[in-house]
């Protein structure tokens, strides 16, 4: 029964990315005023764009920040999946040209199309995606930490980039030494990112321009910090405290690899079971 619901929850999730890539091809015509992945203007009508991304990064962030341990394959995937649209987004869009609708729309499409493709190698990549949880982690750490300052609390461009690399590069060697540890706070953490940035998209607080104007050399996008800001980035700790505890309680003694998601033998016990594993 387990295998039928991780399967379903892969199809679901991929069906969701999807969603995300093709959308956006049925509005390109369309004159928005920020035809993007959402992130960097919270001004103008909220464009389908960005209600697909907050959608993703919604659905995408409670699996990953509750459930990341416990759904092997999905979480490879998703590792491989945010690290993918990631990269491909900053590298696009510091390549410049793309701020027209019709050049936004492409950068939204090639991101996430990269982000997918990715991440479908990451399902048969167990070891280097734990690395790069890792990784992952550092990166949206050091994001979360510069955002508590308008402008960055690191303004040069430089000194955000050694910021950023050098808490990527200490994540990684953390998940080389503390590997269940960090899968269980890794994931709650970045799914915790993922919902607060979502969720930005919607209520427009002004949290979700940090991504552009510390990532885009080429954006002016100003980031000011304000209460509502506050608020997002302590609910962002409140996620990530919520669905640590909650993935320690439920999902610790889970074999997190191939098999069928068992619990170790050694504890002698199931500390969670979804309802449907019962029938």
């Amino acid at each position: 029964m387990y295998k039928q619901m991780s399967s379903k929850l892969n199809i679901w999730l991929i069906f969701t990315c999807l969603l995300g890539i093709l959308f956006p091809l049925s509005i390109s015509a369309q004159n928005n005023n920020d035809p993007t992945l959402g992130i960097g203007n919270q001004n103008g009508s909220l464009t389908p764009h960005q209600i697909v991304t907050g959608v993703i990064l919604i659905v995408t962030g409670i699996i990953f920040c509750f459930f990341g341990r416990r759904v092997y394959k999905l979480t490879l995937f998703l590792i491989g999946f945010y690290i993918g649209t990631i990269i491909a987004w900053i590298v696009i869009s510091n390549a410049g040209g793309f701020k027209s609708a019709a050049g936004e729309t492409i950068l939204l499409i090639v991101s996430l199309a990269i982000g997918f493709v990715v991440g479908s190698i990451f399902m048969c990549c167990s070891s280097v995606a734990i690395w790069l949880l890792g990784a992952l982690a550092g990166y949206a750490f050091a994001l979360f930490i510069l955002a508590w300052r308008s402008d960055g609390l690191i303004h040069s461009n430089a000194g955000r980039i050694i910021f950023i690399v050098a808490l990527a590069i200490l994540g990684l060697l953390l998940a080389c030494f503390f590997k269940n540890s960090l899968i269980i706070l890794g994931t709650a953490f970045i799914g915790a990112y993922a919902i607060i940035l979502g969720i930005d998209l919607f209520v427009r607080t002004g949290f979700a321009q940090s991504v552009r104007a510390f990532l885009d050399r080429n954006d002016d996008t100003p980031y000011a910090t304000n209460t509502k800001v506050y608020l997002m980035l302590a609910g962002m700790l409140g996620f990530f405290i919520v669905g640590s505890l909650f993935q320690f309680s439920y999902h610790r003694n889970i074999q997190f690899g191939p098999g069928d998601g068992s619990v170790n033998p050694e504890t002698g016990k199931k500390r969670f079971q979804f309802p449907w594993r019962k029938v």
